[in-house]
């Protein structure tokens, strides 16, 4: 019974310090190695996202270095886009290089800390919309990160000599409906921690980003190009009948008011009712949301002329006849800015 007794005593002394093994092991494979991987680091930088601690987060994400690579790199894509256009442009942006820069980094930073802040770039609430948050907000969108979602990402390499690993990360951008992965540099410090620092491969994604937007341009351009042109030759044709009526008649007969209101409500309503709802199916590129919009008013703008033209043939009160010529003096008004926008797009194009 005795040496039952010592044999169980030194069963439990053994797998006390087993146990004591094992936990050692663990501690010291997690305060000296776990922590100072990679891995660790890319999880201490979700989780300080989750819990909104900027001052975690900073502590793995080199934020002067990383948004200074990217600062230089979008000052890069547009000397090199501007240098396709006007010599003059491409040397003003160079000779002011520091001071775009100086205003990206300021951008980039206040936006990285609204997301870490947030998980979100702007605050909902049209309060926020001041000039600050506008001024960043713009130059994300046109740095394609608005529309940026994130599919996945892994480490892929470790270079232990270099103290240097490469993050992939797969995203989609949704503005062009492109795939692309970053490849995303990590630094280990001197205390073994690992930080962002630089996305190796931003300037190309930049470059695909200007090559695909310039394509959905086109695109639109070709097909409401296509559109306008058909446009133009059914209202001239529609407009001549009209104003063959009123030359060869007495705008106050009834006959020839008549035929005036027969023509504008069977042929030249439903034409912009339809040039309209065409110009409304063409989901234009952002860059091209002006010249929509522009378009899609002067089509409400002739609609509402014609039909207070033809409220006044009916009423002959003065004051459908003024609605009618203010509605008109709109749409020609927004008809030169929209040509004038149209030519410029086309000969960004063209470049």
């Amino acid at each position: 019974m005795r040496i039952s007794f010592n044999n169980f005593r030194v069963k439990t002394i053994i797998a006390s310090i087993i146990m004591a093994i094992i936990v050692c092991s663990t501690l010291y494979w997690y305060f000296g190695y776990h922590i100072k991987t990679p891995e660790y680091a890319l999880k201490m930088i979700s989780e300080s996202i989750n819990k909104h601690d900027l001052a975690e987060f900073n502590k793995y994400v080199d934020r002067k270095e990383l948004l200074s690579g990217m600062a230089d790199d979008i000052i890069a894509d547009i000397i090199q886009s501007d240098q396709q256009t006007t010599d003059n442009t491409a040397f003003a942006l160079q000779e002011y290089s520091s001071i775009f820069k100086t205003a990206f980094l300021k951008n980039l930073d206040t936006a990285l800390t609204k997301f870490v802040s947030s998980e979100k770039w702007s605050d909902d609430t049209a309060s926020s919309a001041d000039e600050d948050t506008a001024s960043y907000m713009s130059l994300l969108e046109n740095a394609g990160l608005i529309d940026l979602s994130v599919n996945d990402y892994k480490i892929i390499s470790v270079d232990k000599s270099a103290k240097t690993a490469t993050l992939a990360v797969d995203t989609t951008q949704n503005e062009i409906a492109k795939t692309f992965i970053f490849k995303i540099i990590l630094l280990q410090q001197d205390n073994g921690r690992w930080m962002v620092t630089k996305i190796e491969n931003y300037s190309e994604f930049l470059s695909m980003l200007s090559t695909e937007r310039k394509k959905y341009m086109l695109s639109y351009v070709e097909k409401t190009d296509a559109l306008m042109n058909e446009h133009k030759k059914t209202f001239n044709n529609i407009d001549s009948q009209l104003q063959e009526i009123i030359s060869s008649g007495n705008i106050g007969s009834n006959s020839v008011r008549d035929d005036l209101k027969k023509i504008m409500n069977d042929n030249m309503l439903p034409h912009w009712h339809m040039l309209k709802e065409a110009l409304a199916a063409i989901n234009p590129p952002k860059s091209a949301e002006t010249l929509q919009r522009l378009r899609l008013q002067i089509c409400d703008y002739y609609i509402a002329y014609y039909e207070n033209y033809i409220k006044w043939l009916d009423d002959k009160n003065i004051k459908s006849l003024r609605d009618a010529n203010d509605s008109l003096k709109r749409a020609k008004i927004l008809e030169t800015n929209e040509n004038n926008l149209t030519n410029i797009i086309k000969r960004d194009l063209s470049k």
